[in-house]
């Protein structure tokens, strides 16, 4: 399953909100690589407000079907407390769904390198890793903001009658999301994953 089909089950939706189990019941349903979606919060401790995704169990029914897996979404057990920051963290997580094989981090020396690459910042252009954090911050963006919903409230925002609060209540997404969700950037973006990022 691409992005591009994916995104088709939520385009037409009424109103907002999307909900985050909807996008895992179609992810479930639909993806031919994906098995089971189990999502569990995790106590670190000290708290850092992240999600991980990773695609476990590689497995096939029969010599004739592709592998599937199973994917397990962890998250910071602080994120309850800010149930829209947790919302936009799950579903930009599972969004990793669709990251090709180069993309995926499902080894100890890709996480590392991931991680060195985080740390240093690198002159050179962005790993396939990294470039999937990209990707799935904007997927997360346009899945949760279908742009009819987000077009239908786009000249309202502009002439400050809509406030990024208002949005992120309607949306049910960050505040500090709308400003993305709003920019003449979601167009672009939204373009290149209708056009793109096949499984």
């Amino acid at each position: 399953m691409r992005f591009s089909d994916f995104y088709q089950h939520f385009s037409k939706q009424e109103r907002p909100p999307v909900r985050v189990q909807e996008l895992v019941d179609v992810i479930k349903l639909r993806h031919p690589r994906v098995g089971s979606v189990t999502v569990f919060p995790v106590d670190f401790g000290k708290p850092t407000g992240q999600a991980h995704y990773r695609m476990i169990d590689m497995d096939r029914t029969s010599a004739y079907e592709d592998e599937f897996g199973d994917v397990e979404i962890s998250y910071c057990v602080s994120l309850d407390d800010d149930p829209l920051q947790r919302r936009y963290a799950l579903a930009k997580e599972l969004m990793h769904v669709f990251d090709s094989r180069e993309q995926l981090v499902d080894s100890r020396e890709k996480f590392v390198a991931f991680l060195r690459e985080i740390q240093n910042k690198p002159i050179s252009g962005p790993s396939p890793a990294i470039q999937s954090e990209y990707d799935t911050r904007w997927m997360a963006v346009v899945v949760l903001c279908p742009k009819d919903l987000r077009d239908a409230r786009l000249e309202a925002y502009r002439s400050g009658q809509l406030e990024d609060f208002d949005l992120a209540e309607e949306f049910r997404i960050p505040e500090w999301v709308v400003p993305f969700v709003m920019d003449d950037y979601y167009e672009e973006a939204f373009a290149l994953l209708m056009n793109g990022k096949p499984t």
